[in-house]
């Protein structure tokens, strides 16, 4: 079994890790599996047993709270069946009597808490709900005398709090190594330590507080005597739920002077067989160990794995993240299956089915062949021969005749506008969407259309189990009959370039006009030479003619 030294490093370096952040800050690992959670906690309305999900968000809520609250302080609960001696255990521990016990049943009715480093733990307390307090560093017990500041307990006992160990450095273990006594160090923490009533209590209220504030603890002492540490309602009511919740806990055998000196290992041995069957042995942070708070054995090896614990810092932080990934698990069991949904080439086919479908079944085809007639005559008017290219606007645009494209008209074009719209603002002056003049669908198009769409969503459900695939299915099929509709709403909006010029018809428009007026100007010049010769009416010779005679020499 790992030793709870490992397994107090290790949290103990996942705690400053999560420190690096403010507590709540949505950039933690911890901030973002919580709002994940939510987020699947609103999915599974409907479809998840609606128990599941109260719990589920009560956890995250008291999680998220817990995170907020002291994580310098540990809270370790003591929890027992009735007659298990945990009342006298922690007072052992405490080196006080803080906690009452008597032979009558039931002794424990309210939580009783003792608390090392009180700074930072009234919040906590507070949120624990718990009102008996006593801070053995700082308080004069009429039961148990005085505390003294410099162990943090009654008794001459050492404050469960603190771990004594050799300092750190090279030069410190050298001097271990070769014999030397090497520096050492004291390591605390803050620490709550609860005094819980009988799970197993005859008062309905005692049980149920116990079961609270199970969910509540950072760490579990679970104390049982000889006579009962097998009892099947320990186990299979409270050890074992909790263990699959990730609490981390210890296991003490109470009680001990009441069996044989070589009874001690059996029963122990026992105990531990049985822990490992039902699999909560993982969970605890060292082996099972026994102890007798009336004479003494094994309280100060108890003292010191608490004062470990808390010493760590970490506890809390491990316990928290534990409840999330159970709460994750439990949700998990209601995600639909090991399937997912269809995704990948084999959803792009799904979709590009659909597609076509709703292409074929609407009147998709009868707007492509006017969006290209209309591209074509508007086309001819700017690129057109120059003397004839009025007559295409004798003949109805396509587009216009089916009362689509007058958007692109009214649109405005100015930069308050795009930018408004950059922004997701509605402009003042958009322009509302109009009927269409396309022909209401048949009952054979409406029906293909439906037909696609359940197609469709039983080949993207069809990987995932029931609730889902059902509630996909219903999704789809929510909104079918407004899909005819939602498609010709897209048909209107479409951009389909109305009124709008290209380049390389202003270029070829300019290219003509060059050409006819070129002509023009020669037929006027050649129309006005005929003139003249007809009238005989001698033209003003050329400059370039006169010139030439001018350079000719005299003898020709």
């Amino acid at each position: 079994m790992t030793t709870p030294e490992n397994k107090l490093e290790n949290a103990s370096a996942e705690r400053n890790t999560e420190r690096g952040a403010a507590p709540g800050v949505a950039t933690s690992p911890f901030a973002r599996s919580v709002a994940s959670l939510k987020e699947a906690i609103s999915y599974g309305e409907g479809r998840v047993p609606e128990t599941v999900l109260l719990d589920a968000a009560e956890t995250l809520e008291r999680l998220s709270q817990r995170r907020e609250l002291s994580t310098e302080h540990t809270v370790i609960g003591f929890f027992g069946a009735t007659g298990s001696g945990k009342s006298t255990l922690f007072n052992a521990i405490a080196g006080q009597n803080i906690a009452l016990s008597a032979p009558t049943r039931p002794t424990t009715s309210t939580v009783q808490a003792a608390i090392w480093e009180a700074e930072g733990s009234e919040e906590l307390l507070d949120w624990l709900g718990i009102d008996k307090r006593v801070y053995p560093q700082t308080q004069a017990l009429a039961a148990g005398g005085e505390a003294t500041k410099d162990n943090g307990a009654g008794g001459g006992v050492a404050a469960p709090n603190a771990v004594t160990e050799p300092a750190p450095g090279l030069f410190n273990r050298i001097r271990r190594a070769v014999g030397g006594r090497g520096e050492m160090r004291t390591r605390t923490g803050g620490l709550i330590l609860l005094d819980m009533p009988d799970f197993d209590s005859v008062t309905t209220t005692n049980r149920d507080l116990a079961a609270r504030m199970m969910r509540y603890v950072d760490v579990l002492v679970w104390v049982v005597d000889p006579q009962k540490y097998a009892d099947a309602v320990i186990h299979r009511d409270f050890m074992v739920p909790l263990a699959a919740s990730g609490a981390q806990a210890l296991c003490v055998l109470n009680q001990a002077d009441k069996l044989a000196p070589a009874e001690v290992p059996a029963v122990l041995a026992s105990l531990t067989r049985l822990l490992q069957a039902e699999g909560t042995d993982a969970h605890l942070l060292a082996a099972p160990i026994a102890v007798s708070a009336r004479t003494g054995e094994g309280v100060d090896v108890l003292r010191d794995l608490l004062a470990q614990v808390a010493a760590a810092k970490s506890l809390s932080l491990q316990r928290t993240d534990a409840q999330l990934h159970a709460t994750a698990s439990q949700l998990r069991t209601y995600a639909g299956g090991e399937g997912t949904v269809l995704a990948g080439a084999y959803a792009l086919e799904a979709e590009q089915k659909l597609v076509q479908a709703c292409y074929t079944s609407s009147h998709a085809e009868q707007v492509l062949q006017a969006a290209t007639a209309s591209y074509r005559r508007a086309a001819g008017q700017r690129t057109g021969w120059i003397l004839t290219r009025w007559m295409s606007r004798l003949k109805a645009d396509p587009l216009r005749r089916l009362h689509l494209g007058q958007q692109d008209e009214t649109k405005s074009t100015s930069k308050a506008e795009k930018s408004a719209s950059m922004l997701g603002s509605e402009s003042e002056n958009a322009p509302e969407l109009v009927a269409s003049s396309l022909p209401p669908l048949s009952a054979a198009q409406k029906a293909g259309m439906a037909n696609a769409v359940r197609q469709y969503s039983k080949q993207m459900a069809n990987r995932i189990d029931e609730p889902w695939k059902r509630s996909m299915k219903e999704a789809a099929l929510s909104r079918e009959a407004e899909l005819p509709e939602l498609l010709e709403r897209d048909m209107i909006r479409i951009d389909y370039g109305l009124g709008r010029t290209r380049a390389p018809w202003v270029i070829f428009n300019a290219l003509q006009w060059i050409a006819l007026l070129s002509a023009l100007a020669g037929v006027a010049w050649l129309t006005l030479i005929s003139g003249m010769a007809y009238l005989q009416i001698q033209l003003p010779p050329g400059s370039s003619q006169e010139r030439t005679k001018e350079s000719l020499p005299p003898s020709i």
